[in-house]
């Protein structure tokens, strides 16, 4: 008899001594489950905000873009002997720009850079022009966008390649410059460099 109650006084020690470490390591599981529910929650909704204000910033940048200018408007419907004379540059609409560099095809490529790869177009009329594209895969974003069509739009110099227009269309965000053959920056900077 002594030995049974014993025996069952151990069990109910090692009941005890089970439900103590079981209880807290419930706890701190279900608050750590709990955690990380809350912060995908709220990743999902900053996520949510940063698109919409996104497709906000798009509109708002074409309009602090291109000012007065009409949106829409084709190769064939501007001049291009006035454009980078002023502030304002016209839009182009991406179909004229997929026409023009054969739908960005790796033949009319130019090269790559930090911002995207860049391609070399011609309009209807004849006119050439290179095609900057932002590559979806570059990390930047509307920002930097903003930054190089404002920057470009108000350093016009003889030295520096005049921006032509923009284009803003099915999450393509496009630069159009007018082309430069066969030429770097550096020639136009500093002339023809000698070889040793």
């Amino acid at each position: 008899m002594i030995r049974s109650l014993f025996s069952g006084k151990k069990l109910s020690d090692e009941t005890k001594q089970s439900k103590s470490i079981w209880i807290p390591l419930g706890a701190s599981l279900s608050a750590t489950l709990g955690l990380a529910l809350f912060s995908a929650c709220g990743f999902f909704i900053w996520r949510r905000r940063n698109v919409q204000e996104d497709k906000g910033q798009e509109v708002r940048l074409l309009d602090l873009v291109m000012g007065s200018v009409p949106r829409g408007n084709s190769s064939e419907n501007f001049d291009l002997q006035n454009v980078g004379r002023s502030q304002e540059f016209p839009s182009i609409q991406l179909n004229i720009l997929q026409a023009a560099t054969n739908n960005f095809c790796d033949e009319n490529k130019l090269g790559q850079g930090g911002f995207g790869p860049v391609y070399k177009g011609t309009l209807a009329d004849g006119k050439e022009i290179a095609v900057k594209r932002l590559s979806r895969t570059s990390g930047q974003g509307l920002l930097e966008f903003k930054n190089e069509v404002m920057l470009i739009a108000k350093l016009q110099h003889r030295n520096l390649v005049r921006l032509l227009g923009c284009c803003l269309e099915k999450n393509e965000k496009l630069l159009v410059y007018e082309f430069m053959p066969n030429k770097s920056l550096d020639v136009f900077l500093f002339g023809l460099i000698l070889q040793p």
